[in-house]
């Protein structure tokens, strides 16, 4: 046991008070002062009745500052008394009991805000070591008058730190597996988001949802395993739904020239038309020539060059347009809230852009596009103005091919 007349000079305590992992050590228990823990208050009681001390404390000790889960005469679930006036920072450094008979005669603790106020003379403290060696803090009783403290009233202490760390330990043990489960019903819930194809930033805010209340509560190594969980389900969020993505392309896209597929054109479509506008129904010209003496390969070359054109030019007018493939080498853009003027010299552009030129054996021969274009009035079901625009493409070729053919009200309604 260290006396005052035994070492009248203690070693700075401020170092190992402050170390990191010692101080990463005391918040894995996340106790706060007057911790209502029961089992800890019986311990103090128990302690200052056993000693017949005026004040009695289990101190988790941090830099010029002292917590008290539990104490007895003290009042105050916190102190700030200056480490190296902390009778606990020094059992902290010791790694050691101290007792301190007569603290006003001490050279460190006589400058003691309590001593100095006459409220403490005294002190016996032993340290509490957790089951991974750092030293919390200690427990620690002090009276008002000085005084020995004898062995049997120093194994008083002894006996209640081993039950304190067990009370401890336990608790942590507890906390750690209700904070782990936790861990495991926010990746649930996160995955089932995943599962259920929720769109990523959805799938994102359930996570975020789910591990709030864990970040509150986690010590620094969950915080760093729940940022690892975090990062380890976003990326599988995000992969999920590039997945999603890509189905949804393959489902709507046309394969060979990426642009909308029959049934997503008909389905985008009529809710595009919904307030009105136009269509225009494009059929490339000599298409099955070209196809049947240059081969598959030149005549699929040839349609993506024609699409990419055709959606292009498209998209640039107008933004909001549905663009795509109705099979073979017939199109269809879908022109949402347009007037026939615009639409018109939509249809015009287009027959001057898809033209083009395709080598077959030692000839070129020269591909068009005969163009059909339908207005739409609001409530005009999407099937009726396709019709009316593919009649009106049949009309273009008539007139020899590579031409906007624009139908008037009444016309080709037979």
């Amino acid at each position: 046991m260290t006396s005052a007349a035994l070492t009248p000079v203690l070693p700075d305590p401020r170092a190992a008070v402050a170390e990191p992992a010692r101080l990463a050590a005391v918040g894995t228990y996340r106790l706060g002062g007057h911790a209502e823990i029961s089992d800890l208050d019986a311990v103090v009681a128990y302690m200052a009745r056993a000693i017949g001390a005026s004040i009695a404390v289990i101190n988790l000790v941090g830099p010029d500052e002292q917590c008290f889960p539990a104490e007895r005469g003290v009042g105050a679930p916190y102190s700030n008394v200056p480490d190296e006036l902390s009778f606990c920072a020094y059992v902290v450094a010791l790694r050691a009991p101290l007792q301190v008979s007569d603290a006003l005669a001490h050279p460190i603790f006589r400058d003691n805000p309590a001593v100095a106020a006459g409220v403490i003379r005294s002190y016996l403290g032993v340290p509490l070591i957790d089951e991974d060696g750092f030293v919390l803090g200690s427990l620690g009783v002090f009276d008002h008058a000085p005084r020995e403290f004898s062995p049997a009233e120093a194994e008083v202490l002894e006996v209640q730190v081993r039950l304190v760390r067990s009370v401890l330990s336990l608790r942590r043990q507890v906390a750690a597996h209700r904070w782990d489960a936790g861990l495991l019903a926010a990746q649930g819930r996160a995955l089932e988001a995943v599962a259920a194809g929720l769109p990523l930033d959805d799938v994102l805010g359930v996570l975020a949802a789910a591990v709030q209340g864990l970040s509150v509560e986690a010590d620094a190594r969950q915080q760093l395993s729940l940022q690892e969980s975090v990062d380890r389900l976003t990326a599988v969020a995000i992969k999920a739904d590039g997945w999603r993505q890509a189905l949804l392309r393959t489902a709507r896209q046309d394969p060979l020239t990426g642009l909308a597929n029959r049934g997503h054109l008909l389905d985008a479509g009529r809710a595009a038309l919904t307030a009105g506008g136009a269509v225009l129904f494009v059929d490339v010209d000599r298409f099955k020539e070209v196809n049947d003496r240059g081969g598959h390969a030149v005549g699929d070359q040839l349609l993506v060059r024609l699409a990419d054109r055709l959606r292009r030019h498209v998209e640039e007018a107008v933004p909001t347009a549905v663009v795509g493939r109705l099979g073979g080498d017939e199109f269809t853009a879908v022109l949402p809230g347009v007037d026939q003027v615009t639409a018109a010299a939509i249809g015009h552009r287009l027959a001057d852009a898809l033209v083009d030129e395709v080598e077959i054996g030692r000839r070129m021969v020269r591909i068009s596009a005969s163009i059909g274009l339908a207005m739409a009035a609001p409530g005009t079901t999407l099937d009726e103005v396709l019709s009316r625009a593919d009649q009106a493409m049949y009309v273009a070729k008539e007139r020899g091919r590579g031409v906007l053919h624009v139908v008037e009200d009444g016309e080709l309604t037979a």
